[in-house]
């Protein structure tokens, strides 16, 4: 992260006046100079912050807590009442589902209205149509009009749109909350790689959403700052608000010092080594690591044909309950000679976390001695499946040959397969846990006279 300021605001508000009585509207425009008929209501008040280039901040807070209008005037869509905001570089905005979007122009013509309002040039805006529609990949509806389009459809284009402008500064507002599970995992993905490079201003209710993005996070409430710093302690004092809002001592929990700054480093994701069910664990020179979110480009020289679950009896596995005996099965087939091939798999949830993985390194067999050119093989993980929440999983499959230098990707293949959970436990936790047994003890009540010999020797008779 650089330190460079990309956004800098500085007592940044925004106040609207509200009348009580309609007639006061028409006092105010025939003699507001020598007098005030209305209140302010200010949406926003005395905001501070800076975000560096390549900086991930999020917003945190409760409905109307001004978080949405914040934004709106770092977009400069909405001017401020006080103070003032600076933005370096381009800026692209996901304020609202297809905001800026034409009802009755055809998803083609809004994918170049909307490119152009972002700068885009004729030119540059026929580079990169067939990028946009592919992100969207909404078939033959891109020729229809937009007012026939779905929650769903509106979110893939307006994303589409805004992830290949090049933009400086990204502003995602609870956009995430629709579409598919193959959408939700494909712009989780695209946050993922232009927060390496890029600033992002992340609003969202979802606080595991604001830690796995976010370097820090603004926390607003009634339109003013309670916290800023760093985004896993801003979001656990704002979730321990409103749990005391919610109990006895709802009493105005409130963080001191509102310019405070604790902002830290973004960490670096360190994988490592898997220790295996066997007691050994893979050596630092033989175990497979890599990032499944590393952008660098597979060689080729395989096909991953496809990725599925099976249940105990080997039939194919689209729904689960958790707990089951399953079995992953990762069908390749080489299109060279390969020495030393090792498969893996990351199972994610709807925000792209990583849940559980695992990589074939420590079960060779024959394929130690290499797969000649256009054999098929399997790689095979058979496990007991985590009792997870109700929901949609992404897998993905990794293919990776073993070198003298390390390991090389050959292929990678994601955002194909999805194993759907309902579950059988009534907790809502992200994962559940499963109870070798449950009992409730009662302890019988002492006897009368036990009791009272009790009360006795207590008091020193």
């Amino acid at each position: 992260m650089s330190s460079e300021p990309v956004v800098e605001a500085r007592g940044l508000g925004k106040a609207y006046p509200i009348y009580r009585k309609p007639e006061d509207r028409l006092k105010q425009l025939l003699w507001g100079r020598r007098r005030r008929y209305y209140e302010e209501f200010w949406a926003v008040q005395g905001v501070d912050m800076t975000v560096g280039r390549g900086e991930t901040m999020g917003i945190i807070g409760r409905n109307g807590s001004g978080k949405s209008t914040l934004l709106q005037m770092i977009c400069g869509t909405l001017r401020p009442s006080a103070g003032e905001v600076r933005v370096r570089g381009r800026i692209a905005a996901m304020l609202e589902l297809g905001s800026g979007f034409n009802p009755q122009f055809s998803g083609r013509e809004n994918v170049r209205l909307g490119a152009a309002v972002l700068g885009l040039s004729a030119a540059e805006i026929d580079a990169r149509f067939d990028a946009i529609a592919g992100f969207a990949d909404i078939g033959a509806f891109l020729d229809q009009p937009m007012r026939n389009y779905s929650s769903g459809m509106h979110a893939r284009l307006a994303f589409a749109v805004c992830a290949n402008v090049d933009a400086d500064v990204l502003v995602v507002d609870e956009i995430l909350s629709v579409g598919d599970a193959a959408f939700q995992q494909k712009c989780m993905r695209y946050l993922n790689r232009f927060r390496l490079q890029g600033t992002l201003l992340f609003v969202s209710h979802d606080s595991a959403a604001v830690v796995k993005l976010c370097d820090r996070a603004l926390w607003l409430d009634m339109g003013q700052v309670q916290g800023l710093g760093e985004a896993k302690e801003m979001c656990r004092l704002y979730l321990a608000s409103q749990a005391e809002e919610m109990g006895d001592g709802a009493a105005g929990f409130r963080v001191r010092g509102r310019n405070a700054n604790t902002s830290s480093p973004r960490s670096a994701v360190l994988p490592q080594a898997i220790a295996r069910q066997d007691g050994t664990e893979d050596s630092d020179a033989d175990a497979l690591v890599f990032d499944p979110d590393d952008l660098t480009e597979a060689k080729g020289g395989v096909d991953i044909e496809s990725v599925a679950f099976h249940g105990a009896e080997g039939g194919r596995l689209r729904v689960a309950a958790g707990g089951e005996l399953v079995e992953l099965r990762i069908v390749c087939r080489a299109g060279r000679m390969l020495r030393q091939p090792v498969a893996a798999f990351v199972v994610r949830d709807r925000l792209g976390q990583i849940l559980f993985s695992d990589d074939s390194g420590s079960a060779a067999g024959e394929a130690g001695a290499g797969i000649s050119a256009g054999q098929p093989f399997t790689a095979k993980f058979c496990f007991f499946l985590p009792y997870l929440a109700s929901g949609a999983y992404a897998v993905e499959a990794y293919l990776f040959e073993r070198g003298t230098s390390g390991f090389e990707l050959l292929q990678r293949r994601v955002d194909k397969q999805f194993l759907h959970v309902q579950s059988i436990h009534p907790s809502n936790g992200l994962a559940n846990i499963a109870m070798r047994a449950v009992s409730l003890d009662v302890t019988a009540p002492k006897r009368r006279s036990d009791a009272a010999a009790a009360v006795a020797e207590a008091s020193g008779r």
